[in-house]
């Protein structure tokens, strides 16, 4: 998923996991609806530069776009890049970015004075895949508070992204409110974070080539069909 950060080492994360979880944890594979029905989405950010019509003409279902990140991040074309998905009829959505070293609340209060999401729009995501030298208290509380803020202001439960490798080690908490979308490539299907038994969202590539977009971008699988992804949307 998109942030300020390189690539090459976003990639080591995922691929981490691509194999067996680090022994201490299970391994425990995903239990998956029918690929035949699977919807296939992105995700971008201001790097990437999408022609919305030809995206959704391609096969592309859903979209996140990248909003916050931190206390004080506002990716600049996040408005614009919302505002022509939705006129191209995609379902969309957006992602903070999770900073360990910053305040739960804080966090989640920027990421909804700046995330104007409505009603047939995907929930609210937080993607949090790496530690900070510095962590600000608890991390499991912070993390907590974030979510029942966001949980509270959208009225859904917000979908939290993450790599098996990275939750296993730094989080081994137990949401099981809170549907998964799992990042790991190269594999015939996503290891399963611990405290899940099932993903929502399987993010498989960082490096998909579609003719709406000048670059490769991040793709993902959808755990579903149309009426599943319906029943997904906020109301």
């Amino acid at each position: 998923m998109a942030q300020n950060r390189s690539k090459i080492s976003r990639r080591m994360l995922m691929l981490a996991g691509a194999g067996s979880v680090a022994t201490g944890f299970s391994t425990v594979r995903a239990c998956s609806a029918s690929r035949d029905t699977w919807l296939q989405g992105i995700d971008v950010s201001h790097t990437n530069d999408v022609d919305w019509s030809k995206a959704k003409a391609a096969g592309v279902s859903f979209v996140f776009i990248k909003s916050t990140d931190g206390l004080d991040y506002l990716d600049p074309k996040f408005i614009d890049s919302l505002d022509a998905a939705r006129k191209a009829n995609l379902a969309v959505g957006t992602y903070h970015f999770y900073r360990s070293n910053d305040s739960g609340a804080d966090q989640a209060a920027w990421f909804i004075a700046n995330a104007p999401l409505q009603k047939g729009d995907l929930p609210p995501v937080v993607d949090i895949e790496k530690m900070t030298r510095s962590t600000l208290g608890d991390l499991h509380t912070e993390f907590r508070n974030f979510l029942n803020i966001v949980k509270q202001h959208y009225g859904a439960d917000p979908i939290i992204y993450t790599g098996p490798n990275f939750w296993n080690h730094s989080m081994r908490d137990q949401l099981a409110n809170n549907k998964l979308w799992v990042a790991q490539y190269e594999v015939a299907e996503p290891t399963l974070p611990q405290g899940w038994t099932d993903w929502t969202v399987w993010q498989h590539t960082s490096a998909m080539n579609l003719a709406c977009a000048k670059e490769p971008v991040d793709a993902s699988y959808f755990n579903g069909g149309p009426d599943d992804l319906a029943r997904l949307l906020l109301s």
